[in-house]
């Protein structure tokens, strides 16, 4: 049985929120997105695990990137009950001023597990694939 469209809109906003409370610099309030032991891989070394480091991560990317914005497109969601998966293509940029001095960081592809905690969908894992190039690809 499909999810309920309350619940794909549920998900949809969740994935939303992501990319608002991370670019916005609320490592907390991003890390909450997660279930307790939530991990996050982004391809690059060991996942981060937790509700403190995941904050820390997010803290960490806003100061290592001002001005990162993260966006996604092509969302789709299955799933059945209280558990479900997503997936998302996604953009990274560095918005600068003059906006033409913008840089894209990178691309590639969201594939999310999630779960319904306490009434409330979150992320119990999300892995970040990159495709090849970018400026983070180049140093």
């Amino acid at each position: 049985m499909a999810l309920p469209v309350e619940d794909v809109l549920a998900i949809q906003t969740l994935l939303a929120q992501y990319n608002h409370l991370i670019d916005g610099g609320d490592g907390d309030g991003w890390a909450a997105l997660f279930v307790a032991d939530g991990s996050l891989d982004v391809g690059m070394g060991e996942p981060t695990v937790g509700t403190d480091a995941l904050a820390a991560f997010a803290k960490g990317t806003v100061e290592m990137v001002p001005g990162i914005r993260h966006m996604i497109t092509n969302v789709v969601v299955d799933g059945d009950g209280d558990s479900a998966t997503a997936a998302a293509y996604l953009q990274v940029w560095q918005a600068k001023a003059p906006a033409s001095d913008s840089v894209q960081i990178l691309s590639g592809v969201y594939r999310d597990t999630l779960r319904r905690d306490g009434g409330q969908w979150k992320f119990v894992t999300r892995r970040m694939l990159p495709d090849t190039g970018g400026a983070l690809a180049a140093g």
